[in-house]
């Protein structure tokens, strides 16, 4: 998008990627002054998006908002974002925040939308149009089982490195606390042939 939406600073591309994301890193966050629509809309539908991702996932209403927030914060603010500016204050609140109480309407929308078949006002073409709104992560996961006739499921996970289970069960034959804690963290995308 152009500089007078993203209000991004492009005056400094002579620095490096790792270079400005350090710097920016480092700066904020900051109020920044991206538009209305941006910051309360826009930022809000993607944080209510990776809520209905996680909520139907099987996650619960505060499971989900950690998955929103986790995202909108590090994936994207700290993450992607922090390469092109400094991470954002309302960004980091309204993402979640707003997106979490938008993504509990959208997934009760969308189970209302399951109870009638997927039709409304007698049409299938706009339950379909309102399925992708409501929840883009899955229908793209759906859609790609349908063309590629694969099996395709998103989902949160964390999981142990091995050597953290093997550890763990050393301290439990000792009867000591366990030495050390090192969860990953990701978005996991299956896909059975």
């Amino acid at each position: 998008m152009p500089d007078s939406v993203t209000n991004w600073d492009s005056s400094d591309n002579d620095k490096s990627l790792s270079q400005k994301w350090k710097e920016n890193v480092k700066a904020g966050p900051v109020m920044d002054e991206d538009d209305f629509v941006i910051n309360y809309i826009g930022h809000p539908v993607s944080g209510a998006w990776y809520y209905t991702l996680a909520r139907n996932d099987g996650y619960d209403e505060f499971e989900s908002f950690l998955y929103s927030f986790f995202i909108s914060t590090f994936v994207w603010e700290y993450g992607y974002e922090a390469f092109a500016e400094i991470p954002s204050i309302q960004d980091i609140i309204s993402t979640p925040v707003i997106g979490s109480l938008m993504g509990e309407g959208m997934y009760y929308l969308e189970q209302e939308l399951d109870k009638n078949n997927g039709i409304i006002w007698g049409s299938s073409y706009l339950g379909n149009i309102s399925y992708f709104f409501l929840n883009p992560f899955g229908q793209i996961a759906d859609g790609m089982s349908t063309w590629f006739d694969v099996g395709a499921t998103m989902r949160f996970e964390t999981y142990q490195p091995q050597s953290y289970m093997a550890q763990t069960q050393y301290n439990r034959s000792l009867n000591k606390p366990n030495q050390f804690y090192n969860p990953y963290y990701g978005i996991l995308i299956n896909f059975e042939f």
